[in-house]
């Protein structure tokens, strides 16, 4: 495919470490020319815009940084034929996720990338004999490139040979190659020789929208048989809602799920393989969702409404082509 004209954009945000040799990486805006000098690549397969948003250390987290990334690409979407934002890999499936939701109706890819080297420690590197030769940001923003001027709209992970739905990614071995992994039809595209896409695109018939509004303060937690639920509830502060993951096929004992009916908080119960009806406007069920992907859509769901039966709605129809249809996790 010819990139010569197309025009990318590339929001720095962490994950830019050269490789495990050249560990020159992004952290000041006063860093990018020098940078991108030792990728000379990049320029000649696109026309490429760079945005500096933070550097390696330092950085926000979580909500804060799901709006300032989403409203970056969302008031240069019309300037541009594709995003690329660089993310180191502890965090970049969160925030790949929030885009997915905070992003309505895109019919242009944004594409996360980038490094994994500086999650490599000291203690890593010298004791384990950790070597992530191969893992640098080089490869992967090579073909993020070119992913993020094929014909699509969607929010996707660029790692390793695959392009993938980041709303039903699964993270694998970090040492790996592909540090994530997809979940049924969560391919995008593959990357080879040649690119191509994996299904036929149809651009979505409304303009695009900025959605994002996302609620902070979620707290994530595993029931277990015999969980107080005095104790559970001391843990629950200041939260606005929670994720309590639950047991297979018999999620909760009754004296607990009668008490978590009276919270005045919406919970969101989680299970992979069965939720049965649980039958109360506070608590909603979800199973064919990857766990990331139903936090952060659960705290999405909250930026957009108070309101338990909007929230119910937002959650149980599909946003952003994320529920799963049979991987199990």
């Amino acid at each position: 495919m010819k990139l010569k004209n197309k025009k990318i954009c590339l929001l720095l945000a962490g994950g830019t470490i050269i490789s495990e040799q050249d560990r020159q990486a992004v952290n000041t805006p006063q860093d990018i020319e020098p940078w991108l000098n030792k990728l000379p690549e990049l320029n000649i397969m696109g026309e490429l815009t760079p945005v500096f948003i933070c550097g390696e250390e330092n950085h926000p987290h979580g909500p804060a940084l799901w709006q300032k990334l989403s409203a970056e690409v969302f008031k240069r979407y019309n300037d541009f034929d594709g995003f690329i934002i660089t993310n180191a890999p502890h965090d970049m499936l969160y925030n790949a996720i929030a885009l997915s939701f905070a992003l309505k109706n895109i019919s242009k890819p944004v594409v996360f990338t980038g490094s994994p080297l500086g999650a490599v420690n000291k203690y890593m590197a010298e004791v384990k004999k950790f070597s992530m030769s191969n893992l640098g940001v080089r490869a992967n923003l090579i073909n993020a490139v070119q992913i993020a001027g094929m014909p699509f709209g969607a929010v996707g992970i660029v790692f390793g040979k695959f392009c993938l739905r980041a709303v039903k990614a699964h993270r694998t071995e970090l040492g790996s190659l592909n540090i994530f992994t997809g979940l049924d039809d969560s391919y995008l595209a593959k990357i080879d020789f040649s690119f191509s896409l994996f299904d036929p695109w149809i651009p979505p018939s409304r303009p695009p929208e900025l959605k994002n509004n996302f609620e902070g303060k979620v707290l994530a937690l595993d029931y277990y048989p015999g969980l107080d639920f005095e104790f559970f509830s001391r843990s629950i502060g200041e939260a606005k809602g929670i994720l309590l993951k639950s047991v297979p096929l018999e999620p909760f004992d009754k004296k607990f799920l009668a008490n978590l009916k009276k919270l005045p908080v919406p919970v969101l119960v989680y299970n992979r393989f069965f939720v049965p009806p649980l039958n109360a406007d506070n608590l909603f069920e979800v199973f064919n969702l990857t766990k990331d992907t139903a936090l952060v859509k659960f705290m999405w769901a909250l930026g957009q409404s108070k309101d338990f039966s909007e929230i119910r709605d937002l959650m149980v129809n599909g946003q952003a082509n994320e529920f799963l249809k049979n991987s199990l996790i």
